[in-house]
């Protein structure tokens, strides 16, 4: 079995491609592509079908800590005759817990608070931009990854501002975060759970993930630090020397009496110049801070839940679908081991998209097992016809519909 350290689990084409490249490389008669068109389209809503639930029960869970909500709260808690509604309380542990299995069925991986730190003394090198950020200040914190790569981004010298070459630096293709502060407020009236922030970015450089957090601080370089605190060690540098060349001059009583308002005003207009510039350099800071991560953000909160279950279904689909038909056309009767079929779709995959991946071939056979599409004996995995993989499906299919039937139980 291949084992591509560097290489990630997702299969990053779109479903109708995979399609189409199943139809024109099979060699059916158009009988046999319609039943296949057939199955995987069975295939396909028969997994949407599974997803509903879990996204729909997340979504639920979400809403009591989610920012953005804007329902109306329910009155009536009485449920109609005959019915009977179960009362669940909103559990932060709970949501959590199905955020971080959403996260790995889409295949994100997890980072820690050292890569933070790492990252976050980094955070100038390309931008000239120093990020602080404070682990106490999070309740929770999750951050999940998917596709290492590496992007492109303008930098210059400071001793050649005017040209800017485009430097390649280590990034992330998604970048998902979970977050909640601690409540430094207590209100004791409030009936609502303290808000989770859900974001989710694309081509997202290492060095500008300290950005992406709630409470991240913008500390000025040593240049614009030297800059801003310049004016006033000079002017308060001039208004001593003119204090001390007046006190050998006129003398103390003549000095106050002549220049103490002038060189206070002096003094005042230096401080208020390097409070201004201060001012300004952050408000440049975080308006650079805010440019940078516009074009990254993806998704926030009740959004990312449903684009990475639309992302997870897909990749289950695709894999679903790859394993099936390689068993299908390529296998020889007797059929493949796992270690077989991973190294055959990997390849055929290469073959045609020109990218290699790591096929989670363990994930793979499971949900072929699950749905009854293959057959196996001893090590050896082998596909079941196209006819009766249908029959099975349209099976699943009709006991699924009689499953589902989580609306019209409140409708009535």
């Amino acid at each position: 079995m291949a084992n591509h350290r560097h290489l990630e689990h997702s299969i990053l084409v779109r479903k109708g491609d995979l399609l189409k490249l199943i139809l024109n490389d099979c060699g059916f008669d158009s009988a046999g592509k319609k039943n296949l068109v057939l199955l995987l389209e069975t295939l396909s809503s028969l997994l949407f079908m599974e997803f509903a639930e879990p996204l729909e029960k997340i979504k639920s869970e979400y809403y009591f800590f989610d920012p953005d909500s804007n329902y109306l709260p329910l009155i009536s808690k009485q449920p109609p005759s005959g019915l009977s509604v179960p009362e669940s309380l909103p559990s932060l542990d709970t949501l959590e817990a199905g955020f971080i299995k959403l996260l790995e069925h889409a295949n994100f991986k997890r980072v820690t608070w050292e890569n933070v730190h790492k990252w976050e003394q980094d955070s100038s090198i390309y931008w000239g931009l120093n990020v602080q950020i404070r682990q106490e200040e999070f309740d929770r914190l999750l951050m999940y990854y998917r596709g290492e790569t590496f992007l492109l981004r303008k930098s210059s010298k400071w001793w050649k501002p005017w040209k800017q070459e485009k430097v390649p630096t280590p990034g992330y293709s998604r970048f998902a975060v979970f977050v909640k502060m601690k409540k430094k407020h207590h209100d004791n009236s409030s009936t609502v759970a303290d808000h989770v922030f859900l974001k989710l970015f694309k081509d997202l450089p290492k060095n500008e993930i300290p950005m992406v957090f709630p409470g991240a601080k913008v500390r000025l370089n040593r240049l614009d630090q030297s800059m801003i605190g310049y004016p006033l060690v000079t002017g308060f540098g001039l208004v001593i020397y003119n204090i001390i060349v007046g006190f050998l001059k006129v003398g103390i009583v003549a000095l106050v009496g002549i220049t103490l308002w002038p060189l206070a005003l002096a003094f005042g207009g230096y401080g208020y110049r390097s409070y201004y510039n201060y001012v300004t350099k952050r408000q440049n800071y975080e308006l650079r801070m805010t440019k940078n991560l516009y074009f990254q953000l993806l998704d926030s909160n009740a959004g990312v839940i449903s684009r990475l279950m639309d992302e997870a279904e897909e990749q289950q689909s695709r894999e679903v679908m790859l394993g099936y038909y390689c068993l299908l056309k390529y296998a020889p009767e007797k059929g493949w081991t796992s270690h077989q079929l991973d190294d055959f779709i990997e390849l055929f995959f290469t073959q045609h998209f020109v990218k290699k991946i790591d096929y989670d071939v363990v994930d793979g056979i499971k949900k072929l097992k699950s749905l009854g599409l293959v057959e196996e004996s001893e090590t050896m995995l082998k596909a079941i016809p196209i006819e009766d993989a249908l029959q099975k499906l349209q099976a699943k299919w009709a006991i699924q519909l009689s499953e589902q039937q989580v609306f019209s139980k409140y409708s009535k």
